[in-house]
């Protein structure tokens, strides 16, 4: 879900003193920019996800909040740290606009953007109704600027394919693609909010619109991609956790569906409404069964890259929110369709979902100590 570094990482030698030396590892970690925003994506549907349950299980209110005010502190330094990084030196934000290996990243800004305000909107009023209102204005505005950023990282990327040689498809690929399912699932979960029924209209066909365009252009991109990882050649040991990239896809459309039913309602003939619902439920059911050979492919590679001990980078962050998309998938599955068995398959997936990200924040947070501690000892050693 982030920026992978394929090329181990080679120790560095660094004189310590007159006749003698010693040894100080690369960091392998990338500067702050796009490459770490799945970071966001994973803490805010874990958000999303801690308060949708909150009402059955008050006491998941707490964390709810605790992790939402950690996804708006990630969004927030990591879009200052890169904003700063930009005005210091304008490569910065060219170079990630024009490698192959990091433009699809920007998919990940976007996806970050939509689950934070997601999140905010389902959490906030919450804690107190008197958060509502500003819950609902922020999500509107990330809601807008993610979406936009999300069909723009989608255009650009079939612009790329088309000009350029991208190289062999690899899961990586979907992270352009899949910023307009999000905004689907979102976009429709927000209808309701909007005062007036042209507004609640447009907004609908806007989410089914990103529905259609996240799908069709992802199934082509991803089906490619395993024909590549099946057929040709393995996804590298550095990049085992982008395996859990599709799942993303799989759960999110299978949100969407059901979000989107929901909130048609209010624009149908009753005779329809079984219709679109009942649809909407099969969609749902076959990507549920789609979703269990995804999860043993990711499965299977993230067991090989652990025991063959992966290095971290922020690709490990694609354990977060694939997972999390089919835990809301499930949940909106099982609620609408009423299938309890389904529903627990969401709770299940939420367990799983706690357990990557801590896996990851812990990791993370490891990772970036170690980091400093290196730049640290390197500008202590004299030259």
């Amino acid at each position: 879900m982030a920026y992978v570094t394929l090329v181990p990482a080679r120790p560095r030698t660094v004189p310590a003193a007159p006749h003698s030396e010693r040894t100080v590892p690369r960091a392998i970690l990338p500067p702050v920019g796009p490459g770490w925003y799945g970071s966001v994506m994973g803490t805010g549907i874990l958000a999303a996800l801690l308060g949708l349950h909150a009402p059955s299980a008050p006491d998941l209110l707490v964390p709810a909040t605790a992790v939402l005010l950690v996804g708006w502190t990630l969004l927030v330094g990591l879009s200052v740290g890169f904003g700063a990084r930009v005005l210091a030196d304008r490569a910065a934000l060219t170079s990630t606009l024009t490698e192959a290996a990091v433009a699809p990243m920007w998919g990940t800004v976007s996806m970050g953007i939509l689950s934070v305000g997601s999140a905010t909107l389902i959490v906030a009023p919450q804690v107190t109704p008197a958060l509502a209102h500003g819950a609902l204005v922020a999500d509107l505005v990330l809601w807008c600027v993610g979406t936009l950023l999300g069909l723009a990282t989608t255009l650009a990327f079939l612009g790329a394919v088309v000009r350029r040689d991208l190289g062999a498809p690899t899961p990586v690929w979907g992270l352009p693609v899949v910023p307009p399912m999000v905004s689907a699932t979102t976009g429709a979960a927000l209808v309701p909010h909007l005062a007036s029924p042209t507004g609640q209209l447009a907004l609908l066909v806007v989410s089914v619109a990103c529905f259609v365009v996240s799908l069709v252009i992802g199934g082509v991109v991803f089906a490619a991609a395993y024909h590549q990882h099946a057929r040709v050649s393995q996804v590298p040991l550095a990049a085992a956790a982008t395996l859990w990239i599709p799942l993303g896809v799989v759960g999110q459309s299978m949100a969407a569906a059901q979000a989107i039913a929901v909130q048609s309602d209010r624009f149908l003939s009753p005779a329809a409404v079984p219709a679109v619902h009942g649809l909407a439920h099969a969609y749902g059911d076959v990507m549920l069964v789609a979703a269990v050979p995804v999860v043993v492919v990711a499965v299977v590679a993230t067991v090989r890259g652990f025991r063959a001990r992966m290095p971290f980078s922020p690709a490990w962050w694609s354990l977060t929110f694939p997972l999390g998309t089919l835990a809301l998938g499930a949940h909106l599955l099982g609620s609408d369709g009423g299938h309890a068995a389904v529903s627990a398959i969401g709770v299940v997936a939420l367990a799983g979902l706690v357990g990557t990200w801590t896996l990851c924040a812990v990791a993370t947070l490891r990772a970036v100590a170690a980091s400093r501690s290196v730049e640290a000892a390197r500008g202590a050693a004299p030259v």
